[in-house]
């Protein structure tokens, strides 16, 4: 897998045990990819900025921004539940990273591991525009990459 941080020495990995304690809290099994990341940097900027979409969204026509990852922790995808909660999002899904307003997730709504990743954005009378990104969360991965604009 590729390093994708923007190393923060701050930020302590993740442990076995805080793995286990998130699944439960959950209910989830997380992408073995996702927690390899965490134990390396739980969360944080990325090298990367953008992931590349064939489908036009608020923020570009051909891509969209990508440039943090939540840890496995709280302010991280613990908070999962009450962000789904405040922004009247669908249930089962895993936050990993987003703003409120867009937000890119882990969709467990038809599977309970290896889920697909999604993008949501609000759209029309506070209804959420859904894009498929990836088929896995190490498929995301993979397709990070640095935006130039022109």
């Amino acid at each position: 897998m590729k390093n994708i941080w923007d190393r923060d020495e701050d930020i302590k990995p993740v442990t076995d045990q805080e793995v286990k304690v998130a699944e439960s809290e959950l209910g989830v099994s997380l992408p073995a990819p996702y927690i390899e990341l965490c134990k390396y940097q739980n969360g944080g900027y990325l090298m990367y900025d953008a992931f590349p979409t064939t489908e036009p969204n608020t923020w570009a026509d051909d891509h969209v921004s990508a440039s943090s990852l939540y840890g496995i922790k709280k302010d991280g995808i613990l908070d999962t539940d009450y962000l789904l909660n405040e922004w009247d999002l669908p249930k089962n899904l895993v936050l990993i990273t987003g703003d409120g307003h867009s937000w890119i997730a882990l969709d467990y709504r038809r599977q309970k591991e290896d889920p697909p990743v999604i993008y949501l954005e609000e759209g029309n009378e506070m209804e959420w525009h859904e894009i498929p990104l990836a088929a896995s969360f190490d498929e995301y991965i993979s397709k990070l990459y640095n935006h130039e604009d022109d």
